[in-house]
């Protein structure tokens, strides 16, 4: 078997993709990395080719939809073992079936891309409400978030609209990367610390927020088990109302 390697990039993963598709073999795809656990199999590096990236991307709209190309790029950001290959087997029935193939539920190709972008767009949603920023002293707003899949890139636009004019950075620790907004300008750059020098005020907020949250609770309707369905426990170490 034919593995095709890619840098970790949505392009060069796309590159990938059209390589393997064009492959009379049958092939996997994996990230960097992953030949040292490997057996039976031969490694091909991909490299990044635009040309590639862009051919892969028109053939899953053209023979599948723009939702088909959207399980496609959410289910790579899951960063599920055995995502790239599930997608390439996806986009194989795509090619094959063109449009319906979304219909085939219960094709294990389909089923599987499936989940795993429905999964990450429930993720990305439920962080638009998870996520707390601290103002630094220089009044840029921070946030620090540890998802489960890469959604930083699915969370940008919301907060670009929300938050107009402010200079913000969101930090997902998890993966050392953030996405940093100043001056109208959006980069994206590895992260693996930050030194928050909060104002004094932002501390004040805070403690007023803690304090308005216990408020307002009524004792007679708490209910643990609904606040962990809609506020799970791993998301809370990241969240004011929930600090100690």
């Amino acid at each position: 078997m034919k593995t095709y390697l890619y840098d970790g990039s949505f392009e060069s993963f796309l590159t990938a993709l059209s390589r393997a598709l064009g492959s009379a073999e049958t092939c996997a795809i994996a990230k960097e990395g992953a030949e040292e656990a490997g057996l039976f199999s031969e490694f091909m590096n991909s490299g990044t080719d635009p040309l590639r990236a862009a051919a892969a991307r028109e053939l899953v709209e053209r023979r599948g939809s723009a939702e088909s190309w959207q399980h496609v790029r959410f289910a790579l950001l899951s960063e599920v073992a055995g995502a790239e290959t599930g997608i390439l087997e996806y986009v194989k029935l795509l090619a094959a079936k063109g449009p319906g193939a979304d219909n085939m539920l219960a094709d294990d190709r389909v089923r599987k891309v499936h989940r795993l972008s429905a999964s990450v767009g429930w993720e990305a949603h439920m962080f638009k409400g998870f996520v707390r920023f601290k103002e630094l002293a220089d009044k840029t707003l921070y946030s620090r978030i540890e998802p489960d899949h890469n959604i930083l890139a699915l969370l940008v636009p919301h907060f670009r609209a929300r938050l107009g004019t402010f200079n913000w950075v969101i930090h997902d620790a998890k993966r050392d990367n953030a996405a940093l907004y100043f001056k109208a300008r959006l980069v994206y750059a590895p992260l693996d610390s930050a030194r928050l020098l909060e104002d004094a005020k932002e501390a004040e907020v805070r403690e007023l927020w803690q304090h308005f949250f216990k408020t307002i609770a009524i004792k007679e309707r708490i209910n643990p088990k609904l606040q962990r369905q809609n506020v799970p426990l791993k998301y809370r170490k990241n969240l004011t109302e929930f600090e100690t």
